[in-house]
């Protein structure tokens, strides 16, 4: 092959795409107008990092793998924002090749905008090959096919063809591999489809989260999107590093580029038995996020769950909404990485006397004397693993499991108790 080179690989860029992590009520107030301005911009600021991490790194070529834009008809803005950032990149000779997907489909609007001759957009009709020069070398060849319309059903990996031997050689398809769920099932392929076909790397998008599907003889990889927008895309975001060694030997490495990022925090209300313990336990589990997310600003979405004394307050609507006020004034200041709480969700029960329950004549008072008959009688304990054993030789993955101990017993008894009472002990308890 000669010489060595470096590319990135990302996708699902989703360019001025809406956020969803601030209400139109907030949005409308004024108040909290940088959260709204960073949110709104937030892919466009994704895009520039991206661009950075490109000129930083230096490298050959940068492949989009579908999903540039959010909309088939395309918005100016988005459009003109995207032609910007791909003159950084041929200012420094560094090519840009692009495969459409189901979001901005070849057959959806675009402006009459001329992009640097370093920029190529692949066919809708057929697959198409680009060669990678570099110091008058072909180094790589590029093979990619855009979507005609949004929905494509066809296995369009059916329609590469098989590579020569030298150059390296680089599919960039837009697909599900696998039928993965929570995604629609276009240009649906087999991964066998992929690392059968002779081809060094497969440039793959369509999946928002970073996914290695193979890494032997060929590498099949999913970026995921560059900028999380939903509290369906938590964590870090961003792109491929890929650098081929003279040997052809691969080095992939994942580099975020997120500029805002989701969490999610899921606390338990149990112990806390007043408003200063609740405050405490939320702001040092965001102040930690702050601290382990620096220069990044992060949505957050919270859940109180479980039971305990402040239940019945926090189901008061007006404490509720103070509550997120107050935190929201505190974490969403003016500053680069803000805090913004998207919501105060609740999972809560009240508190309950297990041993004045137990002592009761009702269903739970009888659950819980059982359980704890089971924890003494050893006949009754016998006959709780017998139960267990016939799951474990009915169920698929029975034979990977063992006997739990006797202290793995009483665990579980436990663990049955707090699950019995929420399921059967109501609001009241």
């Amino acid at each position: 092959m000669g010489k060595g080179f470096s590319f990135i690989h990302a996708a699902d860029l989703h360019l001025d795409s809406p956020f969803r992590g601030i209400s139109q009520e907030v949005s409308e107030t004024g108040e909290y107008r940088h959260i709204v301005e960073r949110l709104r911009d937030c892919t466009f600021i994704a895009l520039k990092r991206l661009v950075d991490l490109c000129l930083q790194e230096r490298v050959d070529f940068l492949l989009l793998a579908g999903d540039v834009y959010d909309l088939s008809n395309r918005s100016l803005r988005a459009q003109l924002r995207f032609r910007e950032e791909t003159r950084r990149l041929a200012e420094m000779g560094i090519q840009v090749f692009i495969v459409t997907g189901n979001h901005d489909s070849s057959d959806g609007w675009r402006a009459d905008l001329e992009f640097p001759e370093t920029v190529h957009v692949f066919s809708d009709r057929e697959v198409e090959s680009r060669p990678v020069i570099r110091q008058g070398q072909e180094v790589a060849r590029v093979y990619g096919i855009s979507y005609p319309r949004a929905a494509v059903t066809e296995n369009l990996a059916l329609l590469f063809p098989r590579p020569p031997r030298e150059p390296f050689s680089i599919a960039m398809l837009h697909a599900n591999v696998g039928s993965i769920e929570g995604y629609d099932n276009y240009a649906p392929c087999r991964l066998d489809d992929l690392i059968g076909s002779g081809y060094d790397y497969w440039a793959l998008g369509h999946i928002h989260s970073h996914t290695v599907l193979h890494t032997e003889f060929t590498r099949v990889i999913y970026p995921g999107c560059h900028q999380g927008r939903s509290v369906r895309e938590m964590g870090a975001k961003g792109c491929v590093l890929v650098r081929v060694a003279e040997d052809r030997s691969l080095e992939c490495e994942f580099m975020p580029t997120d500029n805002v990022r989701w969490h999610f925090i899921d606390l338990p209300i149990a112990g806390l038995g007043t408003d200063t313990a609740l405050l405490n336990a939320l702001e040092d589990r965001l102040w930690g996020l702050k601290q382990n997310n620096p220069r990044l600003a992060g949505v957050v979405r919270v859940q109180l769950n479980g039971r305990g004394p402040l239940h019945k307050r926090l189901m008061n609507n007006s404490y509720r909404t103070d509550l997120l006020q107050q935190l929201r004034s505190r974490y969403s200041t003016p500053v680069e990485d803000f805090v913004w709480i998207e919501s105060l969700n609740l999972n809560v029960q009240p508190e309950i006397d297990k041993e004045s329950v137990r002592q009761s004549q009702t269903l739970l008072g009888d659950f819980l004397r059982l359980s704890r008959q089971a924890a003494l009688d050893p006949d009754l304990m016998r006959q709780l693993k017998a139960g267990m054993q016939a799951l474990h030789q009915n169920h698929p993955l029975g034979r990977y499991l063992d006997e739990p101990s006797g202290e793995e017993m009483e665990r579980l008894l436990a663990e049955a108790e707090d699950l019995g009472l929420d399921l059967l002990g109501g609001e009241d308890g």
